[in-house]
């Protein structure tokens, strides 16, 4: 496949998905408040973190196993027969922690959450498995359409009077019409029962993956379910929004992760080695493309973005010698910090796993989940939201250097200048923005902060390729890979 087109697909898909997702957050928000957006939030933390626990790093090892070419059908199957045993499992936990999860919750939704965990399994066992048949773009499209179905359903029922429980059955509805939409329509793969020896060779692979599965999930769950647990659903609530933000920043790493995986598998199965250091410098250099920009965007408007767009006001945090700052600009930049950290490392994840060797990812990952244990409550307790943001970004930043230093091939000089343009821009863009908000006296309304954004947003990507010629030589390429697919 042509990776550039491919990631750019990809992206688009991401994009149309978090989109979805925003309207649906903002509209949420003004209807249900803070508070009930967090029961929402935990509860997808618990699903999520469940689902984690209980399908042992599948959804990895199944693309891997696929994209190798040989029994994919016995793989899938194999995939299937863990989503059932892991929801078994889990649905016999929930009931036993029923009054905990539910004071949690602060909503009597416990019961609900395996049937969370079974939807969305199934809908990423067939993901997984159309992304190792190289359809990643496409997986992609259909993934993120769910955010649209969701969305849409939750809103029906909202509007019927269901509260925050249509929020809670829309999610699970909503995953259950993805998973039939993706198995159904395209990968269409009849189920064949595997060998004791192939579903050994699959664990043999996803004992690794699901440490690193287990890692990844930190930066997404657990943090709403400490918040709740501690400061309650209203703190989730405001952690939520601002991740919503800030997911946008992850959009492009998270594609070059997701169409990486398999084609470094496929370039390691054809012994193609200057191809795969090739592609390993390209997502590098890639991986900050827009998370860069978001951490400074964050520091100048954060705090104006929550109040003009969900309508909430996060109020000032005292810092020092800077005094009053508003608690927005410094948890959205924290954020895409800590986005910014998890997309490299999932760049460099997807290289070690891509290359068979997923020891190295189940390590860095291990390192990440004793940061993260070590750190979460004296940060949380001391900075709030903004601790715990804090406390992901040192424990992706822990794991992303173990990755980096145990590489085997180290990208050359030239990436790390095309990074440093990609900073140099970023400081251009906040120089502008920054003197335009006060030339305009601050944001007044939702019309100023468009303006800035879309200020902000042409100044940078207007730096980038001006200065840098490899990256305006690589976005041409791209443009006509795009076009010749469309042709």
């Amino acid at each position: 496949m042509t990776v550039g087109a491919e990631v750019s697909k990809r992206f688009l898909a991401n994009v149309f998905g978090t989109v979805a997702g925003f309207a649906g957050t903002v509209f949420f928000t003004r209807e249900l408040g803070a508070p009930g957006l967090g029961v929402y939030a935990i509860f997808t933390s618990f699903q999520m973190a469940a689902a984690t626990v209980v399908t042992f790093g599948l959804f990895s090892a199944l693309t891997k196993r696929v994209s190798e070419g040989e029994n994919q059908a016995k793989h899938f199957t194999s995939g299937i027969l863990i989503v059932l045993v892991g929801t078994a499992l889990s649905a016999l936990a929930f009931a036993a922690a029923a009054p905990l999860v539910n004071g949690v919750l602060d909503a009597d939704a416990a019961l609900l959450v395996p049937l969370g965990i079974l939807s969305w399994s199934l809908m990423r066992v067939a993901g997984a498995f159309l992304e190792g048949k190289g359809e990643v773009a496409l997986a992609g499209f259909i993934e993120n359409g769910r955010y649209v179905v969701i969305v849409g359903l939750q809103t029906a029922l909202l509007l019927a009077g269901y509260g925050v429980y249509a929020l809670l059955w829309g999610l699970v509805l909503g995953q259950f019409a993805t998973f039939l939409v993706a198995y159904l329509g395209y990968a269409r793969v009849v189920p064949a029962f595997p060998s004791r020896e192939l579903v050994g060779d699959f664990f043999s692979f996803s004992k690794y993956t699901y440490v690193q599965s287990l890692g990844s999930q930190l930066f997404k769950q657990a943090d709403y379910i400490v918040l709740g647990q501690l400061f309650g659903t209203g703190a989730a609530g405001l952690y939520k929004i601002s991740f919503t933000l800030t997911e946008a920043a992850m959009l492009f790493s998270s594609a070059l992760s997701d169409v990486s995986f398999p084609e470094f598998s496929r370039l390691q199965a054809n012994d193609r080695g200057e191809r795969i250091r090739e592609l390993l410098a390209k997502s590098v250099t890639y991986a900050g493309l827009f998370a860069i920009p978001a951490i400074g965007g964050g520091l100048v408007v954060g705090n104006d973005l929550l109040s003009v767009v969900y309508g909430v006001a996060p109020g000032t945090v005292s810092l020092g010698a800077l005094g009053a700052v508003g608690v927005g600009n410094l948890l959205i930049a924290v954020l895409a910090l800590a986005n910014l950290s998890n997309g490299y490392r999932s760049v460099l994840e997807s290289y070690f796993l891509g290359t068979n060797r997923p020891r190295i990812s189940a390590l860095s990952s291990v390192v990440l989940i004793v940061t993260y244990a070590v750190l979460v409550l004296p940060l949380a307790e001391l900075g709030g939201t903004i601790g715990l943001g804090l406390v992901t970004t040192l424990s992706f930043g822990g794991s992303c250097l173990l990755l980096w230093r145990t590489l085997d091939y180290r990208p050359t000089r030239a990436v790390a200048k095309d990074v440093g343009t990609q900073l140099a821009a970023t400081v251009v863009m906040m120089a502008v923005v920054a003197t335009l908000y006060a030339v305009l006296d601050g944001v007044s309304g939702a019309l100023t902060l468009c303006l800035l954004l879309g200020v902000g947003g042409v100044t940078y990507f207007a730096s980038l390729l001006v200065v840098n010629g490899r990256l305006r030589n690589d976005a041409w390429w791209v443009v006509r890979d795009l076009t010749g697919e469309i042709r």
